[in-house]
């Protein structure tokens, strides 16, 4: 409950600095799509109409507020997407705080058909030896302990990578959010 009241404030003042960047990689998404931690649905105003929305959510007390389009559906219990199920994959300030991030992007990846795309939107680690990539290693316990599990130091763009899929577009750019600041969005591609 804790961790659902801070997201909803969280969303409040991050979504305004980030709504252009995911208009323009979440608009032009078709088919059948998997959001991974949909959190309070927000990202759901940016998608076509047309798209098939199946949105996971394990926080109970989050996935009770998303209003899910007609012919989607929500999912709160772990589930495991059928070899080439989605034409796309959204996570959006995710990838930072599952446990098992190498599982969940493999799983991802076996999810898309060939050709599909992992849109992203992810608080990551700053430059390796940097005075914020210090405080971020020197903070993680306490700031893991009260954001939901979250690392802000994790390598999420190493990681898509290292998962089997292609970055075909990134842009690195920093928010004003103190050791959750660095961020990247873009595109990745399974082949």
């Amino acid at each position: 409950m804790w961790f659902a009241w801070l997201m909803r404030l969280a969303s409040r003042f991050h979504e305004p600095m980030v709504a252009e960047r995911k208009r323009a990689l979440l608009c032009g998404l078709k088919g059948r799509v998997l959001e991974i931690g949909a959190g309070n649905g927000v990202n759901l105003q940016y998608l076509a109409q047309d798209v098939v929305w199946t949105g996971y959510e394990p926080n109970r007390w989050l996935a009770r507020n998303i209003a899910v389009p007609e012919g989607g559906r929500l999912l709160v219990e772990p589930y495991r997407a059928q070899p080439g199920e989605y034409e796309a994959a959204i996570c959006s300030l995710v990838l930072c705080s599952v446990e098992e991030v190498t599982e969940v992007l493999r799983g991802l990846f076996a999810s898309l058909r060939p050709g599909g795309q992992l849109v992203f939107v992810e608080h990551v680690a700053a430059d390796r030896g940097s005075p914020l990539r210090r405080l971020q290693d020197r903070w993680l316990p306490a700031w893991r302990c009260c954001a939901g599990g979250c690392h802000p130091n994790r390598e999420t763009l190493r990681l898509i990578c290292e998962a089997g899929l292609t970055i075909k577009e990134v842009e690195h750019f920093h928010l004003p959010l103190w050791l959750a600041g660095p961020h990247i969005c873009g595109v990745a591609t399974k082949p």
